[in-house]
């Protein structure tokens, strides 16, 4: 029999849970948040006497239950809600009306995930490390990508667009992510390279944004080594939202003397649009985006004996212009209770580039060494259908597709073009033969098309990477105090044809509530990443310097496990959550990115195993938000993390190079590769990463702070202090990092008025002390910014 319809049938006969108990009354109603008056979808309804009876609410918040004659108990609950128990009595003429307006529970935030197992959970009771990022915060920092807002969550960093959640990765030159970057719960890495283009995710659309700290590849797959960060979008809720933004800003000419590169002054601006509403069962968001940014980095310095096109790069060049347009599409027919189908896209034309060397540690800090800037322009959009059902005995059936397009057209002759289709059905149940047990599991393929000359290696321009999965996780509720989850998957890579590689993998936790808001949790994950195909297949040359294809580099796989602490607390009208966790986790077949004499007349880079890694570590953080008095609200987000990244075998040779005939190879290990080995540090790591953001509210007007803070990163490839050549015009990284040793302190500052209920004007000062700083050894970042926002809300 077909392996498909096998499993087809199976979900079927097990999971339908059809009752023939004959059923003589009816009782329907509404169910809705009383505070906000929004109608709650996927309220379950139990008869507390007999738990395989029940049903849940439908999109519209509308439920109804047939019941046998006689007297029940019944129970109306959502997660984060006080559950609403009543008793009727059923006879052979009832057909009750009960609707029912829930409370939120009080001593708590009420803030609702669905990242850690797929399902709507208090964020309390989950059995994994994660951290909430809210609208407000992304709005008040005027954050035009969402990698600025994401800086603030306590453990993760963005390291020149490459996120490291608690030191899982170093710097990989954009490919081969271990984050899995989700919108909606569906990947969004670019197909080919496995990197993530945060200027196209639509931050004027954003509910929320969970980040998961730890392997989380059961539900999410390869790339989830070492997390997952899944960004929200919205749907309508009751009344039509309509929002509007405008701003326009300036960079401050550097602090360094003879660095500013650009003539009169630097702008920046960007206006956004966003529109939610109803129409009768029609649910229907857009939003617009677009900005033009001069940049702070310029075109490539003047070298008199490099000749390169890129030096003929221009100030109009090398700004950023991009352009967004996103749309959720949902729709209810009425005939049908508990369906709904629909399609999201967003599309995205964008200009950039991409600089690899700065000029130089003096007066190029802020300009590009030469054949190493990458101008883009890009095209990408994805289409995203999808059909759910809630069954009468409360069943939810998902099937979710996207289909995403990348073109980066680059100008050195380096494009790449993909074509992602991916799809997941998905099912979930209440199991009512075993009381609050919630199973879970789906089926997803995802498949790769790639066209790119710089991936010939393969044998041709063209590649294709298949994967196939199928997981299932369970979670049950223990005498209503115990959480315990555990899941599996079974993934299945091939790419061209060849090399089919099947890895199971494995998570468990368990949640304890110790007192009313005291939550300690355990648990256990594995990661899994299977390598992209730039990492097997490129081969190509940039600024002189090779980059080496590798077919045989094998996938990566790591373990987690951590106990952690969540205690929540409430001082007066401010509450909020305090957490601390220790964690422990282990990677295989570490990928890193070596420079060597790969073949006897060139060097250069090539991606390779180079063994075995840990990552040891202690993680806090503090969220809370409330009224302090009468007449302020302060909001808060904040944490602490400290790694020791190590290699655990740092003397072993995990490749050795190929130099000219007669020449000794060299053996390449940790060791040698590394400018510090004391403490057998891994690269680009920052050991103490601390941060904090707090927001106070007084009448119409309200300050903002975010202090971050980051150590020096101890180890990089000694690579670069080789080729920083003190004989003729080099980078300067051995200088610069030698008199730059200290840890990096940033502040950033704002300030908004309500100037009327719908209008507010706000100033934002990003590194307002306007230090020059590198957290990417060859990278500089922004000098000080100031803007000005506008923004309308109806």
């Amino acid at each position: 029999m077909d392996p498909i319809r096998f499993i087809w049938i199976l979900v079927f006969l097990n999971f339908t849970g059809l009752t023939f108990s004959q059923n003589v009354g009816i009782i329907s109603g509404y169910i809705s948040n009383k505070k906000t008056e929004e109608l709650i979808v996927g309220a379950a309804i139990v008869d507390y006497n007999n738990k395989s009876i029940g049903t849940v609410s439908n999109i519209n918040g509308y439920y109804k239950l047939a019941l046998s004659k006689g007297k029940h108990q019944l129970s109306i609950s959502y997660t984060g809600m006080k559950a609403d128990t009543f008793s009727i009595f059923i006879d052979s003429s009832s057909n009750i009306t009960k609707n029912s307006a829930l409370t939120s529970i009080d001593y708590m935030m009420n803030v609702v995930v669905v990242s850690a197992s797929k399902y709507e959970q208090n964020i309390e009771e989950i059995t994994v490390s994660m951290e909430v990022l809210k609208p407000k915060l992304i709005e008040n920092r005027n954050t035009s990508t969402i990698d600025k807002a994401l800086e603030q969550v306590p453990g993760l960093n963005i390291l020149d667009n490459e996120p490291q959640i608690r030191g899982g990765s170093g710097f990989s030159f954009g490919v081969g992510s271990r984050v899995a970057t989700l919108i909606d719960g569906i990947p969004v890495l670019q197909g080919d390279v496995g990197r993530t283009e945060w200027a196209f995710i639509p931050v004027e659309n954003t509910e929320q944004v969970e980040v998961i700290k730890g392997a989380a590849s059961v539900l999410y797959g390869s790339s989830a080594l070492s997390g997952v960060i899944n960004v929200r979008t919205s749907y309508p809720k009751g009344k039509p939202i309509t929002k509007a933004r405008m701003y326009s800003g300036i960079y401050s000419s550097p602090d360094v003397a003879g660095t500013k590169w650009w003539d009169g002054n630097a702008f920046f601006s960007g206006a956004s649009a966003y529109h939610s509403q109803q129409i009768g069962k029609c649910d229907l968001v857009l939003s617009i985006f677009g900005t033009n940014d001069h940049n702070f980095i310029g075109p490539p310095v003047k070298i008199p004996w490099i000749h390169n096109a890129d030096t003929a790069i221009t100030e109009k060049d090398v700004a950023n212009r991009t352009g967004r347009f996103s749309f959720n599409f949902r729709f209810r027919p009425t005939k049908i209770p508990g369906l709904n189908m629909g399609i999201n896209g967003n599309f995205m034309q964008a200009h950039n580039n991409f600089t690899l060397v700065w000029g130089n540690d003096s007066t190029g800090l802020y300009r590009a060494y030469p054949a190493t800037m990458t101008i883009q322009d890009q095209t990408l959009f994805y289409l995203d259908p999808f059909i759910n059902y809630i069954s009468k005995n409360g069943i939810k059936h998902s099937l979710r597709g996207r289909y995403f397009y990348t073109n980066n057209l680059n100008g050195n002759k380096q494009s790449n073009k993909s074509n992602v289709y991916y799809a997941e059905y998905q099912f979930a149940k209440t199991l009512s033969l075993v009381e609050d047990l919630n199973l879970t599991g789906g089926i997803v393929v995802n498949q790769t098309y790639s066209n790119a000359p710089l991936f010939s290696f393969s044998g041709s321009p063209d590649n294709h990477l298949e994967n196939f999965a199928g997981y299932t996780q369970l979670d049950k509720k223990f005498w209503k105090v115990v959480n315990f989850s555990m899941g599996f998957r079974g993934e299945f890579f091939r790419i061209n044809g060849t090399e089919n590689v099947l890895k199971p993998i494995f998570r468990t936790g368990i949640n304890i509530k110790m007192a009313q808001a005291s939550f300690l949790r355990y648990s256990y994950g594995q990661g899994y990443r299977y390598p992209t195909i730039a990492e097997k297949y490129i081969f190509t040359n940039a600024g002189g310097i090779t980059i080496y294809p590798n077919p045989e580099v094998k996938p990566e796989t790591s373990w987690n496990t951590e106990v952690g602490l969540k205690q929540g607390f409430k001082i007066g009208m401010f509450q909020g959550f305090a957490d601390i966790a220790v964690f422990w986790q282990e990677y295989q077949n570490t990928i890193e990115y070596i420079y060597a004499v790969w073949r006897p007349d060139s060097v250069g880079f090539k991606f390779i195993n180079t063994g075995d890694t840990r990552v040891r570590g202690v993680d806090i953080s503090i969220m809370g938000e409330g009224k302090i008095g009468n007449n302020w609200t302060i909001s808060i987000l904040a944490g602490y993390t400290y790694t020791l990244p190590q290699s655990i075998h740092p003397g072993n040779v995990f490749a050795q190079d190929n130099p000219a005939i007669g020449i000794p190879p060299n053996q390449l290990s940790f060791v040698s590769t590394s400018t510090d080995t004391s403490n057998y540090i891994l690269k680009y790591r920052f050991q103490h990463l601390a941060k904090a953001d707090v927001e106070a509210t007084w009448k119409n007007l309200s300050f903002g702070g975010s202090w971050r803070f980051y150590s020096y990163i101890k180890n990089i490839d000694n690579t670069f202090y080789l080729l920083d050549n003190p004989n003729q015009p080099g980078s300067g990284i051995t200088k610069y990092r030698e008199t730059h040793r200290k840890p990096i302190q940033l502040l950033d500052a704002r300030i908004s008025f309500m100037i009327k209920k719908h209008y507010k004007a706000a100033i934002v000062v990003n590194n307002i002390l306007n230090k020059s700083y590198s957290l990417r050894p060859l990278k500089i970042e922004s000098p000080r910014t100031i803007c000005l926002q506008l923004s309308l809300s109806l």
